[in-house]
């Protein structure tokens, strides 16, 4: 059986984000591959305790679960200071840490147990998400004859481009510096592998979000509009433009519902929205449903929460940056606009129009189905495994 070891910061079980949601997606594939994972993450970015950690478990999707630190703990101020504080000082010199680049996670105390990790077993392939850990491999002779994977789950530098003090070239280059630290890396949208092949060659795998479309379900239809997003910055800001903007502009009558991290966020606009912090089932609200919104002003990457709404069938009103990923950008079950005016008319149009929704409607069932399936992810993680020997 081949063995690898998959590190993701955030606890899957959560299943609260489309990044985590894509993470128990690949360990349900690992899984039906035969495969046998030891899965790595953060303790402080996933939030274990003792009960998410079971609840994470009872999943069974991995052998050994390995949660890492960020810094060694602060016992004794000097002991800290000269054992590991100064130490971290000169790694960060090693590596090269830039500060006007985007995020460095890969602190030395998490090398450190990486490195240890390694050590002690033998795997056929290592996962790494994010390129804000991507220096857990760099330089590193315990992984030099492992075939290493980034799974980039986002191109960072555009997600960052409006932070204090960030030099988008410096950054972009360092973010294709690191991410040729692997053998494959994985792109989640058309754009982004487009854009990583140009420096970097037949080594980028265009790996494409799926979700399991719903099998039955509700048509008990009490929620007009909904909202699922966390509390990132660029959902803040893109929310914000939407209750200021477009909510204004619709029935004070329509039922929206916004499920996610970002509800505590919105209390100015509570009076306008049901509030959930969290879905056990998130295909259980879509199918209540009418019209899913994605308001997006700045960010990158394909957006998980459009590509549930279109397995559910339904039409998706978004602005320009909804669509990023998209594989098809038209006739695809959304309609796109940068316009508050317009943005409410696209919603108003499908409320009010019944065969003009049904139309909609087929058309995000038939892009799900196109583009976004299991079978289809699947074919490609295949390829991209097959590339490193690890299936036939």
């Amino acid at each position: 059986m081949k063995r690898i070891l998959y590190f993701f910061p955030l606890n899957p079980a959560d299943n609260n984000t489309g990044s985590c949601r894509r993470a128990l997606g690949l360990l349900a594939y690992m899984q039906e591959r035969g495969f046998v994972v030891d899965f790595m993450s953060q303790e402080d970015w996933g939030k274990w305790t003792t009960e998410t950690t079971d609840k994470f478990r009872q999943m069974n999707y991995t052998d050994k679960l390995f949660i890492l630190q960020r810094k060694p703990p602060k016992n004794n101020p000097l002991t800290y200071f000269f054992g590991y504080k100064l130490w971290h000082m000169l790694y960060d010199m090693k590596i090269g840490k830039i500060e006007t680049s985007i995020p460095n996670h890969t602190t030395l105390h998490l090398r450190r147990q990486f490195d240890k990790i390694i050590s002690a077993g033998q795997y056929d392939a290592i996962i790494i998400s994010y390129a804000y850990w991507a220096h857990l491999i760099y330089d590193n002779d315990l992984v030099r004859n492992t075939p290493c994977i980034i799974d980039t789950h986002d191109f960072l530098t555009a997600q960052h481009v409006l932070d204090n003090g960030l030099q988008p070239g410096v950054a972009f280059g360092d973010e294709m510096r690191r991410l040729n630290f692997f053998n494959r890396v994985w792109a989640i949208s058309p754009e982004e592998q487009y854009l990583y092949a140009q420096m970097m060659g037949p080594k980028v795998d265009y790996i494409p979000a799926w979700v399991n479309a719903p099998i039955g379900g509700s048509s008990q239809k009490d929620i007009d509009i909904i909202y699922v997003a966390t509390d990132n910055p660029h959902n803040l800001r893109s929310a914000t433009w939407f209750f200021k903007e477009v909510q204004p502009r619709l029935s004070a009558t329509l039922n929206i519902t916004v499920i996610g991290t970002i509800v505590p966020h919105l209390s100015a606009y509570a009076k306008h929205f049901n509030g959930v912090h969290y879905a056990e089932d998130i295909n259980d609200w879509y199918q209540r449903s009418s019209i899913a919104i994605c308001p997006m002003l700045t960010g990158t990457g394909l957006k998980i929460k459009v590509v549930e709404a279109l397995a559910n069938g339904l039409p998706v009103v978004c602005n320009e940056r909804g669509l990023d990923g998209m594989p098809m950008r038209i006739a695809n079950g959304c309609l796109s606009t940068n316009d508050a005016q317009t943005f409410a008319n696209h919603i108003n149009n499908l409320l009010g129009h019944s065969e003009y929704y049904a139309e909609q409607s087929l058309l995000a069932r038939a892009c799900y189905d196109a583009c976004f399936t299991q079978e289809i992810s699947y074919q490609h993680l295949d390829e991209s495994f097959r590339s490193i020997g690890l299936l036939p």
